[in-house]
C-alpha cells in the first residue's frame, strides 16, 4: 500500500515540474517579442500550419531595368530550447521583398498544457531583435503575437504545436549569418545556406 503512495507522489511531482517549466517558458515567451502588426506575413495555427510569403526580392530595393527575383526560402530546423519535452525551434527563414521572416515553432510533448503568453505590442516591439555581421541590430516589423494575440495568455495543449514568426526588414541573401535574440530563450547562431 505504501508503494501506491510513493508511486502517486511522484505522479504529482513530476506534473508540478512540469507545470513550473511551462510557466518559465511562457515567461520567456511573454518577455521578449519584437513589434507592430502592419506588415503581413499569414496567420500560424495551432496544429502544425505554416503560413507566409513565397515570392518577392531579395534585393533592397526595387530594380526599373531587369525583374526582381523570387524570393527564398531557408530550411533551418534549429532547436532554441528543449527542456522536459517543451521545445521552441527556428524552422525556417524566408527572405521576399527586402524582409526576412523567421518562422518558429513551440511544441508541447508532455502530457500537460504549456501556459505561455504574448505580451502587449508595447513590449513586443522591443523583445526580439537580430544582430547582423556588421553590427547592427533589427527589431521586427511584425510577429506573430502582435498579429493575432497582443496581451493575451493562453496555453499549449499536450502534443501539440504553435507556429509562430516574425518579419525583420531586412534583406537577406544566402550566406547571411546573424543572431536572433527571441525573447528570453538563449540567443540563437544563424546562417542561412
Amino acid at each position: 500500500m505504501q508503494k501506491r503512495y510513493v508511486g502517486l507522489l511522484a505522479v504529482v511531482v513530476a506534473t508540478a515540474c512540469l507545470a513550473v517549466v511551462g510557466t518559465l517558458g511562457g515567461w520567456y515567451l511573454a518577455d521578449r517579442g519584437a513589434s507592430d502588426s502592419t506588415s503581413s506575413g499569414g496567420d500560424a495555427a495551432t496544429t502544425g500550419a505554416t503560413g507566409g510569403p513565397s515570392t518577392g526580392s531579395a534585393e533592397t530595393g526595387p530594380s526599373p531595368t531587369k525583374e526582381q527575383p523570387a524570393g527564398r526560402t531557408y530550411r533551418l530546423d534549429q532547436l532554441m530550447y528543449s527542456q522536459s519535452g517543451l521545445t521552441v525551434t527556428l524552422v525556417s527563414a524566408e527572405s521576399t521583398d527586402g524582409r526576412l521572416r523567421l518562422n518558429l515553432a513551440y511544441r508541447n510533448g508532455t502530457s500537460v498544457a504549456w501556459p505561455v503568453s504574448c505580451p502587449t505590442v508595447e513590449v513586443d516591439r522591443t523583445s526580439s531583435e537580430i544582430v547582423l555581421s556588421d553590427g547592427r541590430s533589427v527589431r521586427p516589423e511584425s510577429t506573430w503575437c502582435t498579429t493575432t494575440r497582443p496581451g493575451e495568455s493562453f496555453s499549449i495543449a499536450p502534443g501539440q504545436r504553435v507556429d509562430s514568426w516574425a518579419v525583420f526588414p531586412v534583406a537577406a541573401e544566402t550566406g547571411t549569418s546573424f543572431e536572433l535574440a527571441w525573447y528570453d530563450f538563449p540567443t540563437l547562431d544563424v546562417r542561412l545556406r
